[in-house]
């Protein structure tokens, strides 16, 4: 039977016992492990850095891995889990292919031409603080280099990409420009171990838009 009665936070790794947990009025609710850790200031968003500005990236027509524009790099006691991955591209340049994908793996490293990012905790009466380091931006780095550990888990483009002009004959609209990856639409979880590193890359003929990763982030020791 669950007692409502508990005025203060009692966790199950406090080494106490603790009773079936429920609202107020009394009844239980069930939340998914998402909406638990964002609850608990787990859940992060690392974006571009500049809200207005659009990135110009340097990867053109195809993927470049070794050109993120998003990178990710997880410390040695933490893992984390991708949620969302956004990327809107403001423009693609003249006709051309365009292609995007998201990448887990190890052995990678930062070296330059990127902006270092913050990530933001989804709780905002929160100071919490994420252990991760995050780039975005377009230029070169060396990423994922182990091929032992690759996982290409998102890939998604378009055969013929274009910014359309007031002269085109199609109409903007009908062509899409924001590709989205989400674990709850997808079915899937993928975890980034610790010291290991997640990527997001783009190729287009001329590239710019914006970036966007929300993550939730454990310590490594809540792995099995």
């Amino acid at each position: 039977m669950a007692l409502i009665k508990a005025k203060s936070l009692v966790r199950s790794g406090d080494g106490v016992d603790v009773q079936l947990r429920s609202l107020l009025s009394g009844e239980t609710s069930m939340v998914d492990y998402f909406a638990a850790k964002a609850l608990k200031g787990q859940m992060f968003t690392a974006a571009s850095a500049d809200v207005s500005t659009a990135t110009t990236w340097t990867a053109t027509a195809t993927v470049d891995i070794t050109k993120p524009c998003f990178f990710l790099i997880a410390p040695s006691d933490k893992a984390i889990i991708p949620v969302k991955i956004s990327l809107y591209m403001e423009a693609f340049g003249s006709n051309a292919q365009f292609e995007c994908n998201a990448v887990i793996g190890a052995g990678g490293s930062y070296t330059s031409g990127m902006t270092a990012i913050t990530p933001i905790c989804t709780r905002g009466d929160l100071s919490t603080a994420s252990g991760c380091t995050v780039y975005a931006g377009g230029n070169t780095t060396v990423t994922v280099g182990s091929t032992t550990k690759l996982n290409v888990f998102w890939r998604d483009g378009q055969q013929f990409a274009i910014t359309k002009t007031t002269a085109s004959a199609t109409a903007s609209v009908s062509d899409p420009c924001n590709f989205v990856w989400r674990a709850a639409d997808a079915g899937e979880l993928h975890i980034v171990g610790p010291s290991m590193q997640l990527a997001v890359h783009q190729g287009s003929q001329a590239g710019t838009g914006f970036v966007k990763v929300i993550y939730v982030e454990i310590p490594s020791s809540e792995l099995p």
